[in-house]
């Protein structure tokens, strides 16, 4: 009884492992490449480093803590004791202002990790229907190979019957070596593309046998030209690009604020020794201003403008680059999407007509085997001409989300 149950379980694991993972659809395939540890760590890695310098920045500096004694000697000498506490005050708030712009580039960095998120999501996405087009094409092929192995076997007993001549054995074995070799070739383009997508995926996805499942052709069309600008306008680049000028012209604010003094206030004890007339106690306090003048700021000063400069010129490039891009890539979404499913519904069934109809006539004996053959490498041919369109349309649609800054889950 106990070797049963051990066969049993060993049976059961067995199955367990053999069985195939899940399918994946898109939107697996987007959250395992997103939540990748090492791409958060990059991202927040970024973002602690902005949160350090602008701690930095902003920090106050620390109060000083002195003690002096004076003495002096002879008959009248004394003994003078201080011990004062003095603190430096920004009056010019650049500190302040220099927190402000770090709390910014803060901001920056965070839209600049969404902006990173949106390029890998777009890039998971053609590696999805990279392999999902290559897996439909792998079966679009095996259905031509089916049709020619059953079309063989007919033939081989027909010619061992004496019905059929050597020749359409011979023809329709070379039409099987075709299919096959193309059918390999696509194969080795599927197992290709399974790595392809694994090296974005998290740890245990599947591996290079990773499936998955979904419609090649977009479901639906684009939105207006005019929405899609509008969306645009709201990429996370654009809005980190942004972030960064405030961040810069809060800097070039403080750097501006050179002529403004620091003020130190510094309070304390006094004691002092009389020698044989006694000692007394007191308090001390002190004020002073730094002098202004000379602008040691104005290097922070052109940094701050620079990078203010440069931030819009970037962002002057980036929204012109998109204005001139949208209009033509939305217009190639449109149009290949609704040539690819015009020419799914015109040649689907007639792709099945004329196969149905030649093999009738192959069957009957009024059409000959070049026929038949012609009609299963059409059908294949219009099948996988299908999938080149319907997985150009996505591509196009994937390319147009990425644009807009579209495609995260």
């Amino acid at each position: 009884m106990l070797a049963l149950v051990l066969v049993t379980a060993r049976t059961a694991s067995a199955q367990e492992s053999e069985a195939p993972a899940p399918a994946l659809t898109e939107h697996d395939v987007v959250a395992l490449a997103l939540q990748r540890a090492p791409l958060t760590d990059v991202i927040e890695g970024d973002v602690a480093i902005e949160e350090g310098r602008g701690r930095a920045a902003s920090a106050y500096p620390n109060p000083q803590l002195s003690y002096m004694r004076e003495q002096t000697f002879g008959t009248f000498g004394t003994g003078e004791d201080y011990l004062s506490v003095a603190q430096i005050i920004d009056l010019g708030n650049r500190r302040g202002l220099h927190g402000e712009a770090g709390d910014a580039r803060v901001r920056a960095a965070r839209r600049e990790g969404d902006a990173t998120r949106v390029s890998i999501a777009a890039e998971a996405r053609v590696r999805f229907y990279e392999v999902l087009y290559r897996q439909d094409r792998v079966a679009a092929l095996e259905g031509w190979t089916l049709r020619i192995d059953e079309a063989l076997a007919i033939v081989t007993r027909r010619e061992q019957r004496g019905d059929a001549a050597t020749y359409d054995r011979r023809r329709l074995e070379r039409e099987r070596a075709v299919a096959t070799g193309r059918l390999e070739t696509e194969r080795a383009a599927l197992e290709r593309a399974r790595a392809r997508l694994q090296a974005l995926l998290a740890t245990g996805a599947g591996g290079a046998s990773v499936r998955v499942t979904g419609t090649l052709l977009p479901e639906s069309e684009p939105a207006g030209l005019q929405a899609l600008r509008t969306t645009s306008g709201s990429r996370p680049d654009l809005l980190a690009l942004d972030l960064r000028i405030e961040a810069a012209s809060l800097d070039r604010t403080a750097a501006s604020r050179w002529w403004v003094p620091d003020l130190r206030l510094e309070g304390g004890w006094k004691g002092v020794d009389l020698g044989s007339q006694g000692r007394t106690d007191g308090f001390l306090l002190g004020a002073s201003l730094s002098i202004p003048l000379w602008d040691q700021s104005s290097g922070l000063a052109r940094i701050a403008e620079g990078e203010a400069r440069a931030a819009r010129g970037r962002r002057a490039l980036l929204e012109s680059e998109l204005d001139g891009e949208l209009g033509g890539a939305r217009s190639e979404a449109v149009r290949l999407r609704r040539a690819a499913a015009e020419f799914r519904e015109l040649t689907t069934a007639a792709s099945s007509d004329l196969v149905r109809i030649a093999s009738a006539g192959y069957d009957g004996g009024e059409l000959g085997l070049l026929e038949l053959l012609d009609a299963y490498r059409g059908a294949a041919d219009d099948s996988l001409t299908a999938l080149d369109m319907e997985h150009a349309a996505r591509r196009a649609r994937i390319e147009l989300d990425r644009l807009t800054g579209a495609g995260l889950p």
